[in-house]
């Protein structure tokens, strides 16, 4: 009887370790896919921002190649700008100023000497007055 006891101890401790492996393969199997999943994540993001980058960096090229499209259009109107203002002559503001007709012209000059006398006086009587009105209230 111990002889079937002992078989069957070890028959259980058999199953017991491959139950056991069992179960430690199965959680290395879900690692390695767990892994596997997040680096197939990694590489996805990977490659959506390398194809945002790309897209980015075509639109920024579209632009300039338009810029300078712009740019070099506004040099030729410029330039013919500049071609057709070489044939009109040139007038100045004192030529224009001296093509009107004058209905009536009107001169102002100031005197400062005789502004500064007059406010002046008006300091100095007003000085005076407050001084009078301190003297009379108090």
């Amino acid at each position: 009887m111990a002889q079937k006891k002992a078989a069957a101890d070890k028959k259980a401790a058999a199953d017991k370790k491959a139950l056991a492996d069992k179960k430690a393969a199965a959680e290395r199997k879900a690692a390695a896919d767990k892994k596997a999943a997040a680096d197939k994540k990694a590489l996805a993001d990977k490659k959506a921002a390398a194809e945002r980058k790309a897209a980015a960096d075509k639109k920024a090229a579209a632009e300039r190649k338009v810029l300078a499209a712009k740019k070099q259009n506004l040099q030729k109107e410029t330039k013919s700008v500049a071609r057709s203002n070489n044939r009109r002559p040139i007038i100045t503001s004192q030529e224009k100023r001296d093509s009107k007709t004058e209905l009536l012209t009107v001169s102002v000059s100031l005197d400062t000497g005789k502004i500064v006398g007059v406010v002046s006086i008006g300091v100095l009587a007003s000085a005076l007055l407050v001084s009078a009105m301190a003297f009379i209230v108090g």
